[in-house]
Order: C-alpha cells, then sequence, then structure tokens
C-alpha cells in the first residue's frame, strides 16, 4: 500500500505541473476565444456587412436574414478553441492525441495568414466603398440629379433615386476590383485565373467604352447645341407665324414649327456621331448591323429631306391654292348648289360649305400629286403607282359625281317647266320626269366611275324591258276594246282612202 502511494506521488510530482498547466492554457484560452468571439461579433455588427450581403444575395426587403456576425463569431471561436485543445494536450504531454489535433490545426494555421490578409483587404476594400459611396451620394445629393433628371417630377409615383442608386453601384464596383487580390491573398489560383482573364478583357475593351462615350457625349452636345441654335434663328425668323399663317400649326399639335425642323437638325447631327461611337467599340458583331442601318439612313436622308420638303411645299400651295378655289366659288355663289339642286333648303353655312369641300378636295389633289413625287425620291415607285390609281379613280368618282349633280340640275329645271304648264297632269308628269332623268343621269354617273358596268347595262336594259312588256300587257289585257275599235278605224281610214277601179 505504502509503494503505491509513493508511486502516486512520484506520478503525481512528475505529471502534476504539466496537468496544471494545462487547465490553466485551458482555461485562458477558452476566456480569449470567449473574448475574441464578442469582440469579433460587435465589429461585425457596426459594420452591417451581414445586411448588406443579404440584400445583396435575397433581395432588398432581407435584413437579417443571413447572420454573418453569428458564423463568423462563432467560427473564430472554435478556431481558437482547437489551437488551445492542441496546446492542452501538448503541455500534459499526450502525443497519441496532440499529434492527430496538430496534423490538423498545422493546415489551417498555415493558411492563417492568408485568410487574415484576405480579411484585410476585405476590410480595406470596405472603408474604401463605404467612404466612396458617402462622398458620391452627397456630391449628387447636392447637385439635386433626381430632380434635374426627372425621378420626383411626378408625386403619384415614388421617385427614383438615382443618386443612391449610382452611389451603391460603385460600392460593389470597389469590392469588386479588390476581389482579384483578395483571392489572390488566399491563394484561389481556380477562381482567380478565370477573374483575371475577366478583368484583364474588361480592362482592354475599357478605352474603346470610354472613346464611344466620350464621342457620343460630344456628338449629343453638339447636337443639342445645334438644336437650340436652329430653333432659335427660326423662331427669330418669324417661322412659327407663317405655319400659323399657312395652317400648319393645327396638324403640328402643341409642337412648333421651329422646334420640329430644331430635331430635325438634332437627330441629323446625332445619326452620324452614334455611327462614330459605335464603330469606337471595334464590335463587329454587334456594331456592324447597327452601323450599316445608319449608314442607310445618312445615304437616305438627302432623299427623306427632299421628300419632306416637295410634300411640305405642296402642302403650302395646295393651302393657297385652296384658299383661292373656296373664295372663287363663294363668289359666284356656288354655296347654293344644293337649294339650286333641290337638295337643301337653306345654304350651309360656316366652314362645311360646298366651296369649302371643293377648296379641300382641291388641296387633296395637289399634296397627292406631290406625294407621287416624294415616293420616288425615296425609291417607292409601288406606292406611287398607287397613288396614281387612286388619283385616276377618285377622278372618275367626281366625274360621275359631277354628272349626276347635272342630272339633278336638268331634272329640276324639266320639272319646274311641266308644272308651270297648264295641264292637269303636270305633277305625276314632272315627277315621272325627275325620276327618268334621274335614272338616266345615275346610270351615267356609275358607268363614268366604271362600277358594275355589266350591272347598269343589265339594270337599264331589264328596266327598258320591263316597262315594254307592262305597256304590252296594260295595253294589250285592259284596253282590249279600245285597241280593237283603234284598229278599225284605222282599217277603216285606210279603206277609204285607196281609190275605186
Amino acid at each position: 500500500m505504502t509503494e503505491m502511494i509513493e508511486q502516486l506521488r512520484q506520478q503525481l510530482a512528475v505529471f502534476g505541473p504539466n496537468l496544471l498547466a494545462g487547465l490553466a492554457v485551458l482555461v485562458l484560452g477558452w476566456l480569449v476565444a470567449l473574448a475574441a468571439s464578442i469582440l469579433v461579433r460587435k465589429l461585425l455588427n457596426r459594420t452591417t456587412i451581414d445586411n448588406k450581403l443579404a440584400q445583396w444575395m435575397r433581395g432588398p426587403d432581407a435584413k437579417a436574414a443571413v447572420p454573418i456576425e453569428q458564423w463568423v463569431s462563432k467560427g473564430v471561436f472554435y478556431l481558437i478553441m482547437l489551437i488551445v485543445l492542441m496546446a492542452f494536450f501538448s503541455t500534459i504531454r499526450l502525443a497519441k492525441v496532440s499529434e492527430p489535433l496538430n496534423a490538423l490545426i498545422a493546415p489551417v494555421l498555415t493558411y492563417l495568414p492568408r485568410l487574415l490578409g484576405a480579411a484585410a483587404l476585405t476590410f480595406v476594400a470596405w472603408v474604401v466603398a463605404t467612404v466612396l459611396k458617402k462622398v458620391i451620394g452627397s456630391v449628387l445629393s447636392t447637385a439635386k440629379l433626381d430632380e434635374k433628371l426627372g425621378g420626383a417630377a411626378n408625386a403619384d409615383t415614388k421617385p427614383i433615386a438615382l443618386s443612391a442608386t449610382f452611389a451603391d453601384v460603385v460600392y460593389w464596383l470597389v469590392f469588386l476590383l479588390f476581389l482579384p487580390l483578395i483571392l489572390q491573398a488566399l491563394d484561389l489560383k481556380a477562381l482567380l485565373e478565370p477573374v483575371t482573364t475577366l478583368f484583364n478583357k474588361v480592362f482592354a475593351f475599357l478605352p474603346n467604352l470610354m472613346s464611344a462615350a466620350a464621342i457620343m457625349l460630344v456628338g449629343w452636345f453638339i447636337a443639342r447645341i445645334a438644336q437650340r441654335i436652329v430653333q432659335s434663328l427660326l423662331a427669330s425668323a418669324g417661322v412659327d407665324r407663317l405655319s400659323e399663317k399657312w395652317g400648319l400649326a393645327a396638324s403640328l399639335g402643341k409642337q412648333r414649327l421651329s422646334g420640329v425642323l430644331g430635331l430635325v437638325v438634332y437627330f441629323v447631327v446625332l445619326v452620324p456621331v452614334l455611327i462614330s461611337g459605335l464603330s469606337a467599340l471595334q464590335l463587329e458583331a454587334i456594331t456592324k448591323p447597327a452601323s450599316d442601318m445608319l449608314g442607310k439612313i445618312m445615304a437616305e436622308l438627302p432623299n427623306i429631306i427632299g421628300a419632306v420638303v416637295v410634300v411640305l411645299i405642296a402642302v403650302v400651295i395646295g393651302k393657297v391654292a385652296s384658299g383661292i378655289v373656296t373664295n372663287l366659288l363663294a363668289g359666284v355663289g356656288f354655296n347654293n348648289v344644293l337649294v339650286t339642286l333641290g337638295l337643301a333648303k337653306q345654304a350651309p353655312q360656316g366652314k362645311q360649305t360646298p366651296a369649302a369641300w371643293v377648296g379641300m378636295v382641291v388641296l387633296a389633289i395637289i399634296v397627292m400629286l406631290a406625294s407621287i413625287t416624294a415616293c420616288d425620291m425615296l425609291g417607292f415607285p409601288a406606292v406611287g403607282v398607287l397613288i396614281k390609281d387612286f388619283i385616276q379613280f377618285a377622278g372618275h368618282i367626281l366625274m360621275g359625281a359631277a354628272i349626276f349633280g347635272l342630272g339633278l340640275l336638268l331634272a329640276q329645271i324639266v320639272v319646274k317647266g311641266i308644272r308651270s304648264s297648264d295641264s292637269p297632269s303636270a305633277p305625276r308628269l314632272a315627277m315621272v320626269a325627275r325620276i327618268v332623268i334621274l335614272a338616266l343621269a345615275g346610270a351615267m354617273a356609275l358607268r363614268q366611275t366604271g362600277l358594275a358596268d355589266d350591272i347598269v347595262n343589265l339594270a337599264f336594259g331589264l328596266t327598258l324591258g320591263a316597262a315594254a312588256v307592262a305597256f304590252a300587257l296594260a295595253f294589250g289585257l285592259g284596253g282590249r276594246e279600245i285597241a280593237a275599235r283603234t284598229l278599225e278605224d284605222w282599217r277603216a281610214s285606210n279603206g277609204k282612202d285607196q281609190p275605186k277601179r
């Protein structure tokens, strides 16, 4: 018994200090791990990085859906405790336990400087991104970019915070620029190579993009200046007053002629700028079709402008001619034509007079004739042929209407002449004469228009045939006795007239 106690005392004397030292290491390590975990959690809570990552991954409504602080703080705690356990087992000289732990934790400790370097780079990126975000947001808010770009123009809709959006873009762009450095610090070559290749291509393309943006910005500025100068010069020259005088202001609506011409100049200047900007990008697969299309537009632009000028001149000439024709016809009493033809009891007043209708027809004919020339200038001969056919058809329609109008006038004259006689059958004869004249005039008008010639011929023939058959039946059936007496009288008169032998 004494020997056992002595051996136990000797073992405690040998292992006791190591055990006490190991327990001290374990307790102190636990305290250090707990303090480090709390410190890391508080630091991460101050940065609100979990909210940023949650909004980035799950949308703007997810504020605390990704507890980054808890995960990182627990990771720090368990990592320190793993090191403490390794130190504890090494202190109490348990090689069978400490050696596997050393083999497990040695790669972690070897990689730990890379993690710390990546964390430091991430922290630097966060500081730079936060500072830039606040500076850019303050500058854009001071410049009132949202109000100038119309973000808060409509009170019924939520304004678009362009300044905040741009600041967020710059914030995440800083992290994107730091990404290759962070991946290099972590020695993640599988991810570093494609990211580096991507960045090399982006930075190689960046000069082209900046050149295109500079060309388009300068060209847009020049186009705006040219638009303002042309619009101001034309307005000062009285183009807007001329447009109101010629009747073009009503067709333009709220726009003025000077503004429309200024907008045309704006696009004329801007189209070559767009071609140059797209060429500066040097993306043949994308820019070549767009450049070709814009080149064709520029090649056809003189023809388009010429066609527009021809149509505008035709409108002006048509307005003048329409006014002259309307005034001449109104002066000779053409507005009473409906009363003369018996179609109205009172001549129409205002703008909807027969003279005004004729004036509008003259305007339409002049504009359509000019449209034929405009279509030829634009290279649309088929449309010109279609307009020619329409004008020819409209001419037949107008000629048919004129023939029917003459028929109405003739019927009116004949009816007045018949009714002025003393015959008791004058009203019936006047009605019959009106119907016959209008039927003939209608048939002639339909034939002139070229609409259903066969139907008109057939209807006219059937009408005459039906009238002849009706007359024959009426005379042969209803008037047999009268017909017999008439024939007997004719035979008797013929017998008396013959000489005796």
